[in-house]
């Protein structure tokens, strides 16, 4: 039986000793596969910034920039998607989905500008330092189920010597508590429900609606529903299906 190359990467780790290092060698085991770029961050939780919880990165740095300034990460179905599974998933299955609008498919899109035409998203449900993704691009690549399986494999090896290497612990924020009528307001919205149609539901007036709506982005500390549904979701208080 032949013996996958997935197993020697690991092992290779265990002798690796600090982080760049093993990035390092997760982006050259992710070459072999056709992917040129990527990067491994904790999910922001209210008020944090994805350029702070980072920890490894190797994207082109016009690509970077943008999107650590346009904030993407809130809106990118990408890091949306991890809700839906915690099996690895490529932007094509991810963009099929059918709730992510205009604006979210555009920031995917946008990647290709730098040569990252497809991608895969390893996502990592950790119980104690919060969620966190590996993600991988590059040109045109196709994945057969067993390419899926190693790189599936070796991001999350990856991924637990890179944090055991850096040292880093993470502060979990406590998310702030909704109310039940703000928790129903917002499951309707993360499928899209107007505040009109958000109304009409739950027999409440839309101002009414729009009122809790924009209680629950004021506890959050965010700017739009978006970012609002994102750390509900993350924070378990709501969930996409629900409603569904």
């Amino acid at each position: 039986m032949t013996r996958r190359p997935v197993f020697d990467f690991i092992e290779r780790l265990e002798d690796l000793k600090t982080v760049d290092e093993t990035w390092l060698a997760f982006l050259n085991f992710a070459a072999q596969f056709g992917f040129t770029h990527g990067g491994l961050a904790d999910m922001p939780a209210p008020y944090e910034r994805i350029e702070d919880t980072t920890l490894c990165l190797s994207w082109p740095e016009e690509w970077r920039d943008r999107y650590f300034t346009q904030n993407y990460i809130t809106d990118d179905p990408a890091n949306l998607h991890m809700f839906q599974t915690n099996l690895p998933y490529t932007w094509e299955e991810m963009l099929s989905f059918p709730y992510y609008n205009k604006y979210q498919h555009r920031i995917v899109h946008e990647a290709s500008e730098f040569g990252l035409t497809t991608g895969l998203i390893v996502p990592l449900p950790c119980l104690s330092s919060g969620p966190a993704l590996v993600t991988i691009a590059g040109g045109d690549v196709e994945l057969s189920p067993s390419d899926r399986i190693e790189l599936h494999m070796a991001a999350m090896y990856a991924h637990a010597r890179v944090r055991l290497l850096s040292g880093r612990k993470r502060r979990l924020v406590q998310a702030p508590k909704l109310s039940p009528r703000e928790r129903e307001c917002l499951q309707w919205a993360a499928i899209g429900k107007t505040d009109w149609e958000i109304s009409e539901i739950l027999s409440i007036s839309e101002k009414t609606a729009n009122a809790h709506i924009g209680r629950v982005k004021q506890k959050y500390g965010v700017a739009t529903r978006m970012q609002a549904v994102v750390h509900g979701l993350r924070a378990g208080a709501i969930r996409f299906d629900a409603a569904a």
